[in-house]
């Protein structure tokens, strides 16, 4: 899912954004609010268009209680370095009172100490357990990989009832955050186990090592190695389904894939009043479908203005945004949070592609 675009691109899009939701002539009143993330990958352009439209449809209807929502954009280049600077410089602007942001785990820990006690900052994808209570000021839209692994894992064993399981997964702290919880919900030893190089060096001798098993289901988690182990797992014969991670997501275009379960905390093809409307919105705006980076980082606008235009300050807007209790419009569903700031009361939802054939489920 993470495939790069150019820097250029990135740059454009920045450069689209400010001169379009920070146009001359902003008023007094208006809500200012920051946005962070790798805007030159293509996950981080399908977020950024999520972040358009939501404040675009913001605006037309007049803002939010009377107040236009104008974003200022920074790329972080998912760096934690990076993150962090960019994080200082929201905090310097004494105008932005909120921070949509930011996209990946690395760039989120990262930024999150210099967040602390001084902005309120929205997640809409970072997924680390290690992000959990970290800050009062932090929030996010995607649940933990500790909640989301070990669901996968009862799911592998109650559900699919497998008990032949081969994991493999990029040996990096974002692929173990995902596989450890995976294994405690699976409750059986696996059948493999073989951590991978998220380069993709060496798969064709992590797969072979799972053949020789006989696995009867395939736990996988990784992002750029995604089609590079598919490709290897039906080349050395495991014809068995597979359970990915959201790095998965897209995986289909380029390549055949069948028997493939990805679990997602958003599809297009949701049945929803709410995301339907989303949807069609977004085609309509981008003639592309858009994905869970998209949807996700649509509804952390919505919730940042509505808590920014509520809170009318930083202080204020944190308090907000963790007594947000909020129901309307958003692709996603209801957003609330934990003490934590973890999001509550969200289904898991699988995406099975079988060729030509996708169908689109929630695990409760």
């Amino acid at each position: 899912m993470l495939h790069s675009r150019s820097r250029r691109l990135g740059a454009a899009l920045c450069c689209l954004a400010v001169a379009s939701c920070a146009a001359p002539g902003r008023g007094t009143n208006d809500l200012y609010l920051g946005a962070a993330g790798a805007w030159q990958t293509s996950y981080g352009a399908m977020a950024h268009r999520g972040i358009e439209l939501a404040s675009e449809e913001i605006n037309q209807q007049g803002g939010v209680d009377g107040r236009l929502v104008r974003v200022s954009f920074r790329d972080d280049q998912a760096d934690g370095g990076m993150a962090a600077d960019v994080a200082r410089s929201f905090v310097d602007d004494p105008q932005i009172v909120g921070v949509i942001g930011h996209l990946s785990s690395t760039a989120m820990v990262a930024a999150a100490r210099v967040y602390d006690g001084r902005m309120p900052v929205l997640s809409p994808s970072a997924t680390s357990p290690d992000l959990s209570g970290v800050s009062r000021w932090l929030f996010r839209l995607s649940p933990s990989d500790s909640v989301t692994g070990r669901r996968l894992g009862v799911f592998a064993r109650t559900q699919l009832r497998r008990t032949r399981v081969g994991v493999i997964y990029d040996n990096s702290t974002n692929g173990r955050g995902l596989v450890e919880p995976f294994l405690d919900g699976l409750g059986i030893a696996p059948a493999a186990l073989e951590p991978i190089d998220p380069t993709g060096d060496r798969i064709d001798v992590n797969v072979a090592s799972i053949a020789r098993q006989k696995p009867d289901l395939i736990f996988a988690v990784g992002t750029v190695s995604g089609p590079r182990v598919l490709t290897a797992l039906r080349a050395h014969g495991i014809a068995v389904p597979v359970i990915a991670g959201d790095g998965w997501s897209g995986i289909e275009n380029g390549m055949t894939v069948h028997d493939v379960m990805i679990a997602l905390p958003f599809s297009s093809g949701e049945d929803r009043p709410d995301a339907r409307r989303f949807v069609a919105a977004f085609r309509a705006r981008y003639h592309v479908d858009p994905d869970a980076y998209a949807a996700l980082s649509y509804d952390a606008t919505l919730a940042m203005a509505r808590a920014a235009s509520a809170g009318t300050s930083r202080d204020g807007t944190r308090a907000a945004l963790a007594a947000l209790r909020d129901t309307r419009g958003y692709a996603t569903g209801a957003v609330r949070f934990s003490r934590t700031g973890d999001p509550l009361g969200r289904s898991m939802h699988l995406l099975r592609i079988d060729g030509a054939t996708r169908t689109f489920g929630v695990i409760q």
